[in-house]
């Protein structure tokens, strides 16, 4: 039971399964968002518009909120922040009964939902370290995309059926009702008292310290940068998997769901099996981002839906093993004092890169086809990984790894470093 051996925590056992059931309604949501949105528009490129919506203030945002993290009480600004998404859904949700709801809508709630999640994000990544023992931080951190990724094995398949049965207006009141799970049990968690940044300092000031911080450990920031790419192009497909049910597998929202399915039980695999591993260096980490480049172009030459769903599995556990790891590493060496704005930094390569991405990706699909977005993107994280690879020495060999990122910060703050 060493995989889940942070679950044996209270607090971050009430946190992982609130966010556990949350994630459902979350992807659930998602899924069925980017479907109303292809059916209201009949365009890839506007599905991309909405992802570019949400990301667009992470973009903008993120290292304030990382800073804000930093500054006030976390688990009340988790309360907050899901009270926020909560209010949304079911906005949503009423607009799409009384059949009143537009695209303009769809991206306005979008865009709402990406300001939040500014804040959300790192808090979140931010909080769990507090609600577990230090030797079982890496541990948590696997657990806790493996609770990301496990969500997509029954969002998306519940989207696509109670979309055919119902309608999307009930995936995003289930979402809705879904934040309950968190907010109920949490507000009566009770966490040991942060480091948090001084009072005094202004905000922006604190966020500049914490983009400092990092660029004083290279090692740090070439990890974020490969992030950076990888969110850019490794998450097209969220984008151009309604297009490709319907162009390319003569499919619809069933099909769609049973893609971002067979995503999320690669994803969980990997995000379990970095919960497992115990030597998961940097070099490997790098590794592991090229595999989910070639998976992409793989799954832009499959036809057919259980040749897709199997490229698409494949190609989740290694993006996710690629994530979790990098999680990870970050989170076992980074000083709690800078561990919102650190996050903070994670949070906008990985999301806030999708608004270039996500735009990209869409435009692609409608300019030269489906097949050809998904393996030009594909191609472009193998090349951004071989370019990572080639400028940090550190990463092809695995002596000095650990070293370079702990000589940089006080060996206070200093965590095992062991893979998880």
């Amino acid at each position: 039971m060493t995989t889940f051996r942070a679950l044996r925590h209270p607090a971050f056992r009430t946190y992982w399964t609130g966010m556990l059931v949350s994630l459902v309604g979350t992807w659930m949501q998602s899924t069925a968002q980017s479907y109303l949105v292809y059916e209201l528009t009949g365009s890839a490129l506007k599905t991309g518009v909405v992802l570019f919506a949400f990301s667009l203030p992470s973009l903008l945002f993120a290292l304030p909120g990382g800073a804000v993290a930093d500054r006030y009480d976390r688990r009340r600004l988790l309360l907050v922040a899901q009270s926020a998404f909560m209010v949304a859904a079911a906005a949503l949700a009423a607009l799409t009964f009384a059949g009143l709801v537009r695209f303009e809508h769809v991206v306005a709630f979008a865009f709402w939902n990406g300001l939040v999640m500014a804040v959300d994000n790192p808090t979140r990544q931010a909080l769990v370290p507090a609600l577990v023992d230090r030797e079982d931080l890496a541990n948590a951190v696997a657990l806790n995309s493996a609770a990301f990724n496990a969500s997509r094995v029954l969002g998306p398949a519940l989207a696509g059926l109670v979309y055919r049965a119902a309608g999307p207006a009930w995936c995003f009141l289930a979402n809705a009702v879904s934040y309950l799970a968190v907010i109920v049990p949490m507000w009566g968690v009770r966490v040991p008292g942060q480091a948090g940044g001084h009072r005094e300092e202004g905000i922006l000031r604190q966020a500049a310290d914490g983009v400092c911080y990092v660029r004083a450990r290279p090692l740090l920031a070439m990890l974020l940068s490969l992030l950076a790419a990888v969110g850019t192009f490794g998450f097209g497909w969220m984008v151009v998997m309604p297009a490709f049910a319907v162009r390319v597998l003569g499919g619809g929202p069933a099909e769609n769901g049973l893609l971002f399915t067979a995503v999320g039980v690669g994803a969980t695999l990997g995000a379990l099996w970095v919960a497992s591993a115990r030597d998961l260096r940097p070099g490997r980490v790098v590794a592991l981002a090229a595999g989910s480049g070639v998976g992409l172009v793989a799954f832009s030459r499959t036809g057919h839906l259980w040749s897709s769903c199997a490229a698409m599995a494949v190609t989740g556990f290694l993006l996710i093993a690629y994530m979790s790891s990098t999680n990870a590493a970050i989170q076992s060496v980074v000083d709690d004092r800078y561990r919102g704005r650190v996050m903070s930094l994670y949070t906008l390569a990985l999301i806030g890169s999708g608004p270039a991405g996500s735009l990209f990706a869409g435009w692609l699909a409608d300019a030269a086809g489906v097949r050809a977005s998904m393996a030009v993107n594909g191609a472009l994280v193998v090349a951004s990984a071989a370019a990572v690879w080639w400028r940090a020495p550190e990463l092809r060999f695995g002596r000095g790894e650990e070293s370079q990122v702990r000589g940089a910060k006080p060996a206070a703050a200093e965590l095992p470093a062991d893979g998880d």
